[in-house]
């Protein structure tokens, strides 16, 4: 069996990003985003994902892992692919389309192994299905981003946003549930136009079950707890890198959490992704380089 800090599952994109003044195309993916950030921060990552066998090459973007097992891949008739159309200049709103889909991932697709976190870093719905969560939550504290669960494929081929049927079921099983502002107001049908009601959703959330709820906007970020919330600034100065935000924030707090308060992985989870947000493409840069930007900024 083999056995790492962090597992992540998921399927790594084609992504096409198109803002009103240009547009670039380059392999990208919530997987991919997360693992970069984990292990930046010096996390074992362990990797399952899917692509098309002439986009294999593809996970040559993971990070150079010293295992040479730590990418399972399998192979899909189609890689995902995702056009991410950003209309304002907050990059808060977006029209997703989805070029192509990977296959679902399987129960007998899941490796044998444990590890201390499990993240299932999904895109679209239908990725994952219940069993397979409530099998990873055994392993170790599972980490569920609404993103998979919430983004639905129309017949246009356009992306929106809907309730998950099955979250009551689910969140007893969920360590870290993590949504964006847009995918909360969806799940609990309050508005989450302002703090206060990003807070209630986030409450709203915690109280089916999840240990902890992460909500991420453009101003901060949100994490509630049975006991308190705390809400944490970015800083960032421009929103060049701004696709992956969540992905990101979401895998720093929880590696930081793993031996730190609350306050403690928020604040250093929305310093690292306020340097991630200012460059396109996954976050790169070292613990060093957060923590001046901490000492700076913050």
């Amino acid at each position: 069996m083999e056995i790492y800090d962090f597992f992540c599952i998921g399927n790594i994109s084609i992504d096409i990003i198109r803002t009103p003044s240009s547009e670039i195309t380059f392999t990208g993916g919530a997987i991919l985003n997360a693992v970069w950030v984990l292990h930046q921060l010096g996390n074992n990552v362990g990797v399952l994902t899917k692509s098309s066998r002439s986009d294999k090459f593809r996970i040559k973007e993971f990070p150079k892992f010293s295992g040479s097992e730590n990418i399972k891949w399998i192979n899909s008739e189609k890689t995902t692919s995702i056009l991410n159309d950003y209309l304002t200049k907050d990059k808060e709103r977006r029209i997703c389309t989805i070029l192509g889909q990977a296959d679902p991932f399987h129960l007998e697709e899941i490796p044998d192994f444990q590890a201390k976190v499990i993240m299932y870093n999904g895109l679209v719905t239908g990725e994952l299905n219940t069993k397979i969560l409530k099998l990873l939550s055994k392993k170790g504290k599972l980490v569920v981003d609404a993103q998979g669960l919430t983004r639905k494929v129309l017949f246009s081929n356009n992306m929106e946003l809907v309730p998950y049927e099955n979250l009551k079921e689910i969140m007893p099983f969920v360590h870290f549930f993590k949504a964006d502002a847009a995918e909360a107001e969806i799940l609990t049908g309050i508005s989450t136009s302002s703090r206060d009601g990003r807070i209630k959703a986030g409450q709203y959330l915690q109280k089916m079950g999840a240990n902890e709820v992460l909500i991420s906007h453009n101003t901060e970020l949100l994490v509630v707890s049975d006991k308190k919330w705390i809400t944490t600034s970015f800083k960032n100065r421009n929103l060049n890198g701004r696709t992956g935000r969540g992905d990101t924030c979401t895998a720093a707090y929880v590696s930081e959490r793993l031996h730190k308060n609350m306050e403690e992985a928020a604040l250093l989870s929305a310093a690292l992704t306020s340097l991630k947000i200012e460059t396109p493409g996954p976050f790169k840069q070292s613990r060093i380089e957060v923590e001046k930007f901490m000492r700076d900024f913050y």
